[in-house]
């Protein structure tokens, strides 16, 4: 047993002091230590994704994507160590993990250019297409600022006042969208739009997919009740078992591709609000993920990786996606803030194919240890010198600085419906439907304010006039006190409501 500078310790587990009873003396410097980082042991956690966990793995690549990117990494017959950490979005540190929430599926790659972090989310869309607005987004899904409690009131609200967001609403009131059985059964997508270039220098613009080769399931609001009761880790749990037994999960990564000057002129590029049709944009694939390693020590690993879409290497770029543009300076300021300046130099986030070479001198957690003169450039103490072969594409701009809606044509109708109609009408199946409506009125039995009740009702009639029908008829079923529509967990939370409100508790 040693201090942390590895001095041996002599005695374990009572304090030095003056006699029996004391007092401490401060001498003991084995506890002083053991309080000072006791005190300091716990970092910031994230304001969107703290519930999460993580595993070490491989991209097998297995399709030749070369005539549309020039990154080294898609090469054929490559295999790309990687650390992939699954999360909820909203729910916090401590909650169970099959609460109702968007999943979050970052992977970081660690090429031989250095790292590409790719974010994907278990919906094909975001909730905001704007930066501006996506802090009020997650302001809107998380807990209430003046009772500290969750409330459907503010997530309905931010929805009837931001109907662009109805669309990844109703995926994530679907079992699969809000309750995923498991990771390992979970798809991602990357969401917003990002670029490809190829040797030509010739642009493409890209959306990425994770598909899970085991499949896609959901839990029912009842199941996902029931096992947060049972096993708040439900998700982790399975994770980790899988991969610990041999059972190694596997994921297909393909991406959609949009010709340039396609982009340009097409409304849903860079609107990551919209998914981009299947059948107008059919994946490529790229090759597998496999998971097949377990994270040593959780804080090291899985709460101080730090994600960025910033985080690209050469033959992948961005793009006009205001959402993502957004996001290029959000999520590092994040880290500065969580972890340190030098959060990059944290063992997870190094990009152990190739040694960086920076500028960057002193700063909190400073691990970096090499000759760091001359610490300025250019200079003639040194052969370091940007390529000119990795310098960007530049991109067009259609006007003068200014503040723009999305709608790109004056005169059309803002389409909020038409996506989501085809989500309710063709993906979902009946029992998909009925769970969804019935997701959707448990969720509004809660709220009292029957005008709000009435604005969403009115938007989904916007989809479909039936299911706004059946969710309504569903409600009042519900606030009315019918059983039947009830299932127990329902129930006993009625009772002991009851119960409480009229202080008339049975022994």
């Amino acid at each position: 047993m040693t201090t942390a500078v590895g001095c041996p310790v002599g005695h374990l587990k009572s304090s030095l002091t003056a006699g029996v009873h004391g007092p401490v003396a401060l001498q003991d410097t084995y506890l002083v230590e053991k309080m000072q980082h006791f005190d300091r042991e716990q970092i910031p956690q994230r304001n969107v994704h703290a519930l999460g966990t993580g595993a070490y793995g491989w991209l097998s690549v297995s399709g030749d994507v070369r005539r549309f990117s020039a990154a080294k990494c898609f090469e054929v017959g490559k295999k790309i160590p990687l650390f992939a950490r699954f999360s909820g979005i909203f729910t916090e540190k401590g909650e169970a993990e099959t609460t109702r929430d968007p999943r979050g599926f970052a992977i970081k790659f660690y090429t031989e250019e250095g790292n590409w972090d790719l974010l994907a989310i278990n919906t094909p869309v975001f909730n905001v297409r704007d930066a501006k607005t996506g802090p009020d987004a997650v302001h809107a899904f998380k807990r209430d600022p003046t009772t500290h409690e969750w409330n459907a009131a503010t997530i309905w609200d931010f929805i009837v006042n931001h109907p662009e967001a109805l669309h990844q609403a109703l995926m994530i009131f679907s079992d699969k969208g809000g309750t995923p059985m498991s990771y390992r059964y979970m798809h991602a997508y990357g969401c917003n739009t990002f670029s490809m270039v190829n040797e030509k220098k010739e642009r493409v613009w890209v959306k990425f997919h994770v598909t899970s080769k085991q499949g896609s399931h959901g839990l029912s609001e009842y199941q996902a009740k029931t096992i947060a009761g049972e096993d708040p880790d439900f998700l982790s749990r399975d994770l980790r078992e899988a991969i610990q037994r041999g059972d190694y999960p596997k994921w297909t990564l393909s991406f959609q591709y949009m010709e340039e000057q396609e982009g340009y002129k097409n409304p849903i590029a860079f609107d990551c609000t919209k998914a981009w049709p299947h059948k107008e944009y059919p994946l490529v694939e790229i090759g597998t993920i496999t998971l097949d390693d377990l994270p040593r020590d959780f804080h090291s690993e899985v709460e101080q990786v730090a994600f960025s879409p910033a985080n690209v290497v050469p033959g992948i770029g961005y793009s006009p996606d205001k959402l993502l543009q957004g996001r290029l300076f959000m999520y590092d300021d994040t880290q500065f803030h969580r972890l340190g300046n030098n959060y990059k130099q944290i063992p997870i986030n190094f990009p152990n194919q190739v040694q960086p070479n920076t500028l960057y001198i002193g700063g909190q957690h400073q691990q970096e240890v090499r000759t760091k003169f001359p610490h300025y450039l250019p200079s003639q103490y040194s052969h370091i010198a940007p390529h000119p072969a990795y310098e960007p594409l530049k991109s067009l701009t259609d006007g003068p600085v200014g503040y723009y809606d999305y709608e790109i044509e004056k005169d059309k109708e803002r389409d909020y419906f038409s996506q989501p109609r085809v989500f309710y009408g063709e993906v979902l199946k009946e029992k998909q439907k009925e769970h969804l409506c019935h997701n959707i009125a448990v969720n509004l039995a809660k709220l009292a304010d029957e005008k709000l009740v009435g604005k969403v009702l009115e938007l989904l009639r916007g989809v479909d006039e039936g299911m706004a029908g059946r969710v309504k008829g569903m409600r009042e079923n519900i606030t009315n006190g019918k059983e039947e529509t009830l299932d127990e967990a329902q129930k006993l939370h009625r009772r002991l409501r009851q119960q409480l409100t009229t202080n008339k508790i049975p022994e």
